[in-house]
């Protein structure tokens, strides 16, 4: 005889078992239905809304969570992260060495800074025409904001900061932001910037750009653990435009718990910047509302180019919650009366082209409420795809390699050709990417054979090039012109993806530089 104990036992395990069918079905359904999810991402968005919406099913939570992490073959960065992998993106020191930044000395000569003290002097007493050459050392700087001077510089005389010696200069920073650039034709090179703030959310910005900030040049740096490394907006009804950030390593050491803004490049209001060759890595946000992204342009600003930018929200094989987002166009979004001119978009004729982005747990590109995008020849692996939102969006796609989706969400219009979308494995969340390329999941996106090399050729159509661009390049710097047709981020990646982070000399110097900074 069976005792009453274990009959209502096996009756109650079998009324749980029917409510976690139920509970998790419904979710299920909506997920699949609305995002085209895996089986495990759906299983686990499960999970979280069971535990939000039920929180006595703390069992039914635990069940659908298990059977999401027995599914699931996770895909994540399993080596140590190193800059020396992608000799075509990041800071190249070499550059950015005397008289690199100019066609010619600096006509009124330099000031050179050994201390604190003589670098805030500098700061505020350069004259147009003026290089401000940094020595070699720790420079701290404690709850202050760095002024400039206030006399204009111009293209022919312009002013640099740079390091004596790139990549060996650290100017640690414990305010809510460093420099204030607020004038034209500043250039900021080889210097390391380090967030050294107890609180995550008093170490906003190591350069803040507004403005009359025009034409300013930021290259050849690294930042380290801020909330919006660099950030660009209006002052008054003035506005920074035509600026370049190239060729700089942007990365925290943890997540950061704020309620800012989490984006280490953040470019409201400026028309006509690009970023270009950055490596943009680990901008987890664990405070407010979790959200991250790794680049953005928003606010109103036009004529913008994103390209050629290694971006990898998350290198390490630990998952975080919250929502990391590659690249953006619109970000969060602003209010329509603080975009430039009170439009009622985001961005216009933005072009983002040539970046490879991944690891993130949501979009590796959202388009939100910006118009006239063009988005083209971009690698997105072990991202969710591609979102355009709303009504006041619309882009054209071609060329692109996708992990995921390319949605058009909440009226958004997505006019999309040629593009080669492998997503994840239905059941199991196997990245397809992972058949095609020598090893994406950390990087290496050299294809595996000619056979591939092929198909990627013929899945695509000629690289859209407008009429005045000239000496364009992909990822891995190879020059590229309208009769290229490559689907992907480059069309050779000979030379682009080391596997050694020893192959040449020129890169083991560079990381020798960054060593004792970097880690």
């Amino acid at each position: 005889m069976i005792s009453k104990g274990i009959k209502t036992y096996f009756a109650t395990i079998g009324v749980l078992a029917h409510v976690v069918i139920l509970v998790a079905g419904v979710f299920l359904v909506k997920h699949w239905s609305a995002q085209n999810q895996t089986l495990p991402a759906a299983l686990r968005q499960s999970a979280s809304h069971i535990e939000q919406a039920f929180p006595k099913l703390a069992p039914v939570n635990q069940a659908v969570a298990s059977v999401a992490g027995n599914l699931a073959s996770p895909s994540y960065f399993w080596r140590e992260f190193d800059t020396r992998y992608w000799p075509s993106v990041g800071p190249e020191w070499s550059s950015a060495g005397p008289q690199s930044e100019t066609s010619q000395p600096a006509p009124l000569g330099t000031l050179w800074v050994s201390d604190e003290q003589s670098f805030e002097k500098a700061l505020e007493e350069v004259l147009p025409g003026q290089d401000i050459v940094v020595k070699k050392g720790t420079y701290f700087f404690s709850s202050k904001r760095l002024n400039i001077s206030q006399v204009t510089p111009s293209a022919s005389r312009p002013v640099v900061l740079r390091a004596e010696e790139p990549g060996t200069v650290l100017l640690q920073l414990d305010g809510l932001e460093g420099i204030v650039i607020n004038q034209p034709y500043w250039t900021v090179s080889g210097l390391t910037f380090q967030g050294v703030c107890p609180t995550p959310s008093d170490c906003d910005h190591a350069l803040h750009i507004v403005g009359d900030a025009d034409h300013n040049l930021i290259q050849n740096n690294v930042f380290i653990d801020f909330n919006a490394a660099i950030k660009v907006n209006r002052m008054a009804d003035k506005f920074p435009d035509h600026g370049t950030i190239q060729r700089n390593h942007f990365y925290n050491t943890q997540p950061r718990d704020t309620s800012r803004s989490v984006t280490p490049i953040n470019l409201d209001h400026g028309n006509a910047w690009t970023i270009n060759r950055n490596i943009i890595r680990d901008f987890i946000k664990s405070g407010g509302n979790q959200v991250s992204y790794g680049a953005f342009m928003k606010g109103g600003n036009e004529q913008g180019i994103i390209e050629n930018n290694l971006v990898i929200c998350n290198s390490t094989s630990r998952k975080y919650e919250g929502y990391q987002i590659g690249l953006s166009l619109g970000g969060g979004g602003m209010e329509q009366e603080n975009r430039r001119g009170q439009t009622d978009l985001e961005g216009v004729n933005h072009t983002v082209r040539n970046n490879i982005v991944l690891h993130c747990n949501d979009v590796g590109l959202y388009i939100n409420k910006s118009a006239n995008s063009l988005i083209n020849n971009n690698i997105l692996y072990h991202t969710s795809g591609i979102d355009v939102r709303f009504p006041q969006s619309s882009a054209e796609l071609v060329n692109n390699i996708v992990s995921g989706k390319i949605r058009e969400r909440d009226q958004g219009k997505a006019s999309a050709s040629h593009n080669l979308i492998l997503s994840p494995d239905y059941l199991t969340e196997k990245q397809q990417m992972d058949d095609w390329f020598t090893s994406p999941a950390i990087g290496n996106f050299s294809p595996k054979d000619d056979e591939i090399k092929a198909k990627l050729t013929r899945s695509a159509t000629g690289y859209p090039v407008a009429t005045q661009e000239k000496n364009l390049s992909d990822f891995c710097g190879n020059p590229i012109s309208a009769q290229d047709t490559f689907a992907g981020a480059f069309k050779d990646s000979q030379h682009c993806f080391r596997t050694r982070p020893d192959a040449s000399g020129l890169v083991a110097s560079k990381h020798e530089s960054l060593s004792s900074l970097n880690k």
